[in-house]
């Protein structure tokens, strides 16, 4: 974050002042000296991007295949070592990903937020399929309603630098009882790689955790929640066409609009309890049991 000074306009006064921004950068990134991409970031957090970043275009599988991550601020680049089994030159190379960008995959996004908050939770009009990957999540935890709207509150205050900057786009992983990972960065796909980078150090099992977002959500986040196993996304914000689609074929809980007590809910409602609050009512589904005749 950084100060400058600026001219503020109010009705017909006008007043040089300061103003808080945030920090934009680029980040190289250069996995066994191969370019990999550069990413257009916020500066803080940069391992965690980088081991994100990673894992969820799949060039990771758990967070030991990257033995170093080397960040050289001066000149902007991250330097990777990976375990001997992974091979850099099989990536895909991606040039510069900007801000509002976060992946190698090449998926087509839908577009922007509806100009009305539409109600209902699901709809029988046809959205496009996704054809990259077809695989169900598994995650099997289910919440209260009331458990996401705190979690939600909880994740707004949390959102210190875009309290003072505007700037920034926020993102967390939660469980059952509380948030465990937050980070915040310009672009929103980056903050979710952050957060799935700050918490692949603790393991890779995400199956019982929701993942969080201040923006919106477009078939590129849904690619990285599927990625982890992340079984429950929320967001205040909208949903693409595409990503709908995609969490429903993915078996993913969707979740837009999250604010105070409401909630839409595209994908996956088995998953949540309408207004359950204590913690022994956020548990697990139960497998079926299986015919044993």
């Amino acid at each position: 974050m950084r100060s400058l000074k600026i001219i503020r306009i109010r009705g017909d006064r006008s007043e040089v002042t300061e103003d808080r921004i945030t920090e934009e950068i680029s980040l190289r990134l250069l996995a066994e000296h191969r370019p990999v991409a550069e990413l257009m970031c916020s500066p803080g957090d940069l391992e965690d991007l980088v081991r994100g970043f990673f894992y969820t275009n799949s060039f990771i599988r758990s967070a030991d295949q990257i033995r170093r991550i080397v960040v050289n601020r001066a000149t902007g680049s991250a330097f990777i070592e990976l375990a001997p089994d992974i091979d850099a030159g099989s990536f895909r190379l991606s040039g510069v990903i900007g801000s509002a960008c976060g992946s190698a995959l090449p998926v087509e996004e839908g577009s922007g937020p509806p100009d009305e908050e539409k109600s209902g939770a699901s709809s029988d009009s046809p959205v496009p399929a996704d054809p990259v990957d077809s695989k169900v999540v598994e995650g099997r935890i289910r919440v209260g309603s009331s458990h996401i709207s705190t979690l939600m509150e909880e994740f707004r205050a949390r959102s210190e630098l875009h309290r003072q900057t505007g700037g920034v786009h926020a993102a967390a992983l939660a469980d059952r009882k509380e948030l465990l990972v937050f980070r915040e960065d310009i672009g929103r796909h980056n903050a979710v790689d952050k957060v799935i980078g700050a918490y692949l150090l603790e393991g890779n099992n995400f199956g019982d955790k929701i993942l969080l977002s201040s923006g919106r959500l477009s078939s590129e986040i849904l690619h990285k929640a599927a990625a982890c196993g992340v079984p429950i996304v929320v967001s205040r914000s909208a949903p693409t066409d595409r990503c709908v689609a995609l969490a429903r074929q993915r078996s993913i809980t969707l979740i837009g609009f999250a604010r105070a007590q409401r909630m839409n809910i595209y994908s996956g409602g088995e998953r949540i309890a309408v207004g359950l609050t204590t913690l022994e009512q956020n548990t697990y589904i139960q497998p079926e049991e299986e015919d044993t005749k």
